[in-house]
């Protein structure tokens, strides 16, 4: 969408509030589902400081032997 085209929460409340009850009540829905999809999922913070850590650190690249026997050692225990 160009700058041109942009509008705001406001602009499209203001203009959703002059249609049917109904098919505001079916826009909220799906506007929260949207919302709903885009937010962070909760996690406690020790939780989420975990994740963070595990992701700054370096990959270490395996070989394809480490990668069978890691996967023989999750399918077994299952």
């Amino acid at each position: 969408m160009s700058k041109a085209n942009t509008i705001t929460l406001n602009e499209a409340v203001k203009i959703a509030r002059r249609l049917p009850a109904d098919t505001q009540a079916a826009l909220a829905n799906e506007l929260m589902e949207h919302v709903q999809d885009m937010s962070p999922p909760d996690r406690p913070a020790d939780r989420q400081d975990l994740i963070k850590d595990r992701l700054a650190k370096r990959l270490k690249a395996i070989s394809r032997d480490e990668l069978m026997a890691m996967l023989r050692q999750y399918t077994s225990a299952q």
